[in-house]
């Protein structure tokens, strides 16, 4: 995860997948980024480590997106940007 938060952070549309493992919070992450416009920010909330630390950023560096995740806690905030 990153250390210093970029400009770019915002929460264009917000996905709770708190209490969710995988492969849901990928898939529907997958989903919602197939469906948003380029330039749109998705922000996933999840409690489950491997999606925060794993496949999230491996789905965003897979197609080429932006990645930031931060930790509060239990609570992972995820970011993708859609290029």
């Amino acid at each position: 995860m990153a250390e210093t938060r970029p400009e770019w952070i915002r929460a264009d549309i917000s996905v709770d997948l708190q209490g969710e493992s995988c492969p849901i919070p990928e898939m529907t992450v997958a989903k919602r980024l197939k469906n948003a416009a380029p330039g749109t920010v998705i922000e996933v909330l999840t409690d489950h480590q491997p999606a925060a630390t794993d496949t999230l950023p491996a789905l965003a560096k897979g197609l080429g997106y932006q990645f930031y995740a931060e930790r509060s806690g239990n609570l992972y905030r995820v970011y993708i940007a859609k290029r």
